[in-house]
């Protein structure tokens, strides 16, 4: 997450935890962190070319 996010909400679900973010511009991103740590994160709406 960069400087201009804002964590709008975060969920528990069986596979990891949801965080929804909305940038400065509007635009909005989802992160699935995974609960084994070891997997890799899921990100879907990809960061502002002008807001980082």
């Amino acid at each position: 997450m960069t400087a201009t996010e804002k964590i709008v909400s975060r969920h528990a679900t069986s596979s990891g935890i949801v965080v929804w973010s909305r940038c400065a511009c509007g635009r909005l991103r989802m992160t699935l962190v995974p609960y084994d740590g070891g997997g890799r994160r899921l990100v879907a709406g990809g960061r502002c070319p002008g807001c980082g």
